[in-house]
């Protein structure tokens, strides 16, 4: 018996105290215009941390916050500031850079992979081995053609019809159909299983990320086929094509049995032969929106509006925080979303007049939100306004 204890304290403290990992779910995408990346992971390397929705603009160097949101896959537009999401059997897409998000479908059962498509509106998903093609947005879909094994990762290719799938068996398929028909054009079947492939910059290039670990490069549609480079660990969980010849990247997000998660990005200029990484929290570590306004008023001023509410002095985990400014939306329907165009302003002080809209018609409604000195904005206030040629709170 004494020896059995041993063996299992042993045992229990190699446990505890070797640098065990397990694969996180960190997605990637690529934007639209040269060093624009989405990437989905944690917000920090504290433990618990939430995972949401983060835009780079200087090739993965610092990300910033755009939603609170929970992403089972992703991807990326065709237009600058699209992008898509799928969560919880529902499709969404954004047009201004995932800040926002509007419901277009309810799917209502997993997707396994999801890629938008060669022109603005087209978006390709699979459920299994099932190819669904949509031409507006992810409104309606309809079936087009069943690829030959469980698809794993979809790209789009650099011509109208154009995709690729990779398949968890290892095999990689090509279309030139918009998915109604499907030609082998990589067998990795016995040794890999494909996690994730995405386009390179040229037609018939083709990045492969085999094992989590792995990445594979062809140039010419899978007739030849070059592993490029093996990381040290089985963490990689993205992969995004860049936008010039031999640019590539590598998401990496692992966390250890304490908690601890990190996120890299790795990018290569000579077609994933070697990298760079960038450690996203060292580079910038305020991804916490601030704490949303909950008590913003309205009062008449003669002929105009002024707004007032609390100052913000922390974050959404109540650390303290330093706010920059305040911006102001206004808008003529009651429960509007606020976006970039219906902001009339902004203010350091926790007060905002409205110059000669008290008798306006129609009525304007207000939101405001905080934004702190890292640029994270906050969610919408409560909303307030005019009823009846009145003022009157309303939330």
């Amino acid at each position: 018996m004494k020896t059995e204890f041993y063996i299992g304290f042993v045992i229990f403290a190699l446990l505890l105290f070797l640098p065990l990992t397990v694969i996180a779910s960190g997605k990637l995408a690529r934007g639209v215009v040269p060093g624009e990346l989405y990437v989905y992971g944690v917000g920090g390397t504290y433990p618990a941390a939430p995972r949401w929705l983060y835009r780079s603009t200087d090739y993965g160097q610092t990300v910033y916050f755009q939603n609170e949101t929970g992403v089972g896959l992703f991807g990326e537009g065709v237009v600058e500031g699209e992008v898509y999401k799928y969560a919880g059997g529902e499709i969404y897409y954004s047009n201004d850079y995932g800040i926002n998000f509007a419901l277009k479908s309810i799917v209502g059962t997993d997707l396994d992979a999801i890629a938008s498509g060669y022109a603005p509106g087209e978006v390709y998903t699979s459920i299994y081995d099932i190819t669904k093609y949509s031409t507006d947005y992810g409104e309606t879909f309809i079936d087009k053609g069943t690829c030959p094994g469980w698809v794993a990762s979809m790209s789009v290719g650099h011509s109208a019809g154009e995709i690729y799938c990779g398949c968890h068996s290892g095999d990689i398929y090509h279309s030139t159909d918009y998915g109604e028909t499907y030609e082998l054009i990589i067998d990795m079947s016995g040794g890999y299983t494909i996690y994730n492939l995405t386009k390179g910059n040229e037609p018939g290039e083709l990045y492969i990320l085999a094992n989590y670990m792995t990445l594979f490069y062809s140039q010419n549609y899978g007739d030849t086929l070059c592993q490029q480079y093996s990381f040290d660990d089985d963490f990689q969980t993205g992969l995004a094509g860049g936008f010039i010849s031999g640019e590539v990247y590598v998401l990496e997000d692992c966390y250890d049995m304490f908690g601890k998660e990190d996120l890299y990005i790795h990018r290569s200029l000579d077609y994933g032969q070697t990298f760079t990484a960038s450690h996203v929290y060292s580079n910038h570590m305020d991804v916490l929106l601030p704490e949303a306004i909950d008590n913003l008023t309205c009062a008449p001023s003669d002929s105009s509006i002024l707004l007032d509410w609390w100052p913000v002095n922390q974050d959404i985990w109540g650390q303290p925080e330093t706010i920059s400014h305040y911006v102001v939306y206004r808008s003529t329907e009651p429960y509007f979303v606020p976006t970039s165009g219906d902001s009339i302003g902004f203010c350091t002080d926790s007060s905002y007049s409205d110059i000669n809209s008290r008798w306006a018609t129609p009525a304007y409604y207000y939101v405001v939100k905080a934004v702190d000195d890292s640029g994270n904005k906050s969610k919408a206030s409560n909303r307030t306004g005019r009823f009846n040629r009145e003022l009157t709170n309303c939330d």
